[in-house]
């Protein structure tokens, strides 16, 4: 189900990117476009294929396997014959395509995808027939993946297309604390400082900021290639939050000021492929509030909260991941704000 869920809601952002140019390359007016994804988990080898339309961002194909030949698809069977890393060929009825970002090379679709040692994520926009019946298949209480490793690079491919930018700030309005401190506490106990805390248990969440590391190496003619520690820089991620906030705070969390992302990774690619090292920092977000705090009173907050989003000690949840077909520039960034409920987690 969380599979399924989180495939619909990114369908309309897929088709923005990859549909909209693409219109003009379909063959005839007998056709029409839709999203073909799928999802592996390299450890079990877990595979789900989901099937989008792009007029209606709505689930049409499911399948917890590389073939999905049920439903509308019974009489047009989509075949995904590829690799861990999601490199290889589709079919679709009787044709086949070769899974690559460019509609001349492999046959009429275009793809993008990306993957890291523990998963891959492929999209394509394929054209099918114009005719075919492409009715939602509404809620789905299936889930493919009952191992307990659930993907999350689509998450990360739906925050690129979106290129989400920095967290919003937060409309702070500043009261005067000085009113309404006793003035006996002044003369007792010292001055009042700047100070920040953490509300409640912070209701923590996990986001994730995503920065492409390396440049754009694309293979060419050659039969295959690779981007890594010479294309790419390392960039020291820092905390953030939605308001100026007094101080940095670890809410109690296994949190950190800033983390380097390093640039040791590799990512490979065949002929024709243009890809890219990205990198996942892990942030553990949390409710904080300012004021100022007194040695003998304590903490006296202004009323207004804001987030902190720190990354996550030893980048706990993060890593590198390799993308194909898609890349930005070296040093452009996004923010993935759909993480789990929570602390810091694999």
């Amino acid at each position: 189900m969380k599979s399924i869920i989180a495939l619909s809601a990114m369908a309309g952002l897929v088709s923005v990117a990859l549909t909209a140019p693409s219109r003009l390359h379909l063959r005839s007016g007998n056709t029409q476009e839709v999203n073909v994804m799928i999802q592996q988990i390299k450890s079990t080898s877990e595979t789900d294929i989901a099937v989008v339309s792009q007029d209606t961002s709505e689930i049409i194909g499911y399948s917890c396997s590389s073939t999905l030949n049920s439903g509308a698809f019974a009489d047009l069977p989509i075949t995904a014959d590829i690799d861990e890393n999601g490199a290889g060929t589709l079919t679709v009825g009787s044709t086949t395509y070769k899974v690559h970002e460019d509609r001349d090379t492999s046959g009429g679709i275009a793809c993008a995808r990306i993957f890291n040692d523990g998963e891959s994520f492929l999209d394509c926009a394929v054209p099918v027939p114009s005719s075919l019946n492409l009715s939602p298949l509404g809620d789905q209480e299936t889930t493919c993946f009952n191992s307990g490793a659930i993907p999350g690079l689509q998450s990360a491919y739906k925050s690129m297309l979106a290129q989400q930018g920095p967290p919003e700030p937060a409309n702070l309005t500043r009261r005067d604390l000085s009113l309404s401190r006793p003035v006996l506490d002044e003369r007792q106990c010292g001055i009042w400082s700047a100070s920040s805390q953490v509300v409640g248990d912070g209701n923590p969440h996990q986001n994730y900021y995503l920065k492409q590391l390396s440049e754009n190496i694309n293979c060419g003619a050659a039969d295959s290639c690779s981007v890594g520690q010479t294309e790419s820089v390392s960039y020291t991620i820092g905390w953030t939050a939605s308001a100026t906030a007094e101080e940095w705070l670890t809410g109690g969390f296994a949190v950190s000021a800033s983390w380097t992302t390093g640039n040791t990774y590799s990512c490979n690619g065949g002929s024709g492929d243009t890809i890219c090292v990205w990198y996942n920092t892990a942030h553990t977000a949390y409710t904080c509030e300012n004021g100022e705090f007194n040695a003998c009173t304590g903490f006296s907050g202004d009323g207004d909260n804001f987030v902190m989003y720190s990354p996550n000690s030893n980048n706990v949840g993060g890593g590198y991941y390799c993308v194909v077909g898609t890349c930005r520039s070296q040093g452009e960034g996004y923010w993935n704000y759909d993480g789990p409920a929570g602390g810091p987690q694999d």
